[in-house]
């Protein structure tokens, strides 16, 4: 292992802040953080999404979660030097971000989860679904990393060299791309923002407290999405050579292996499960002040939106298993390729982000099959 990779400090304080993210969502508005599940939902059902007010959440989370990313993105951030390549370490090619972003979102949609849905806010609920899901992908991303080595037959596509890239740079028109991301996002959300909520409801009229309830979920999105986007940046989770320095374990021998994404888990992890602590049904601690009903909600319309299935079924499976292989391959996952995408990376735009997409509506038809 090499400190000069090793960056464990930032990765339990990033790590920390998504978990926190996660029990935000979780503790005001009973919702689950799943990058993947909100990002494939812009495609999958883009119309409820879009138009349901139920939905209108995601579109806050996304906005607060892109105008953060802005916020955070320097001028020179997304140069080859910043991105950890002047490590020497591989590098993905475009073709390796297609073929990753198209497992990802196949594997993911199939499996219902990746690392935040099923590793922190999975495991942290102590489901045994989400730990088959984990132990799958892990195995997998390691094999697919470790093995995408020279020898490897697919190493020239996936893989490129320091010369072949050198001096390459995200363009203005890039970075426009994710400014506008963020703008559309921003102004799908101001209607809910803006629609008058009703006054003196009573207990019978569960159409209006559906509308309340709704609309309260809207600012604890936006805390929750502002804080995911800068617990991925402290973190480095968005730098894809420290995602494939943790998986390619041969670096544990040559003394380039990085266990920073070891922390950024297990921070994520911990602030997750003490969340799950004041959920009632979920807390294995004692506690008497365990919620029934989240905080932003009225008890009478409010519940926990929480997963409760226990299968470990062929689909969670090889879901899990091919999200970890485009893991391994592209070194993104969800959650740092929607920051990528808002800073304006142009591999995750061009590549990464439409094959996820693809990936994620053919194994949607599939489900439905």
């Amino acid at each position: 292992m090499s400190v000069n990779y090793f960056t464990p400090v930032s990765g339990l304080l990033g790590g920390s802040l998504i978990g926190l993210s996660a029990a935000t969502l979780l503790i005001f508005n009973g919702d689950i953080l799943g990058a993947s599940g909100l990002m494939s939902s812009f495609v999958v059902a883009p119309k409820k999404t879009l138009t349901d007010p139920s939905q209108h959440w995601k579109l806050a989370f996304v906005a607060a979660f892109s105008l953060t990313t802005r916020m955070l993105i320097g001028r020179d951030e997304l140069s080859d030097e910043s991105q950890g390549y002047y490590f020497g370490l591989p590098m993905v090619s475009p073709l390796g971000f297609i073929a990753g972003g198209f497992l990802v979102g196949f594997g993911t949609k199939l499996g219902n989860g990746c690392t935040t849905g099923h590793g922190i806010c999975g495991l942290a609920r102590r489901s045994t679904r989400s730990l088959a899901a984990v132990l799958s992908f892990m195995a997998a991303g390691v094999l697919s990393a470790t093995a995408c080595s020279p020898t490897c037959p697919f190493y020239p596509y996936f893989r490129e060299s320091l010369e072949t890239i050198a001096g390459h740079k995200p363009t203005v028109s890039n970075k426009a791309i994710g400014t506008a991301i963020a703008a559309l996002a921003s102004a799908l959300t101001l209607p809910g923002l803006l629609r008058r909520t009703p006054k003196n409801l009573d207990a019978k009229e569960s159409d209006e407290i559906i509308q309340v309830n709704n609309k309260r979920k809207v600012i604890p999105a936006i805390v929750s999405g502002a804080i995911f986007s800068l617990g991925l940046k402290i973190s480095g989770m968005t730098v894809s050579s420290k995602i494939n320095g943790f998986l390619n374990v041969k670096g544990i021998k040559n003394g380039s292996w990085d266990p920073t994404l070891a922390c950024v888990m297990g921070g994520g992890l911990i602030v997750s499960f003490v969340s799950y602590q004041w959920v009632k049904g979920f807390n294995i601690v004692k506690n008497d002040k365990a919620l029934e009903c989240p905080l932003s909600q009225k008890s009478s319309g409010g519940n926990f939106n929480i997963p409760t299935n226990s299968v470990i079924d062929s689909k969670l499976l090889i879901g899990e298993v091919m999200f970890g292989l485009g893991w391994g391959i592209a070194g993104l996952c969800p959650g740092p390729a929607m920051f990528l995408a808002c800073a304006g990376n142009q591999n995750v735009l061009f590549g990464w982000l439409p094959s996820f997409f693809i990936g994620s509506l053919l194994a949607e038809t599939i489900k439905l099959l």
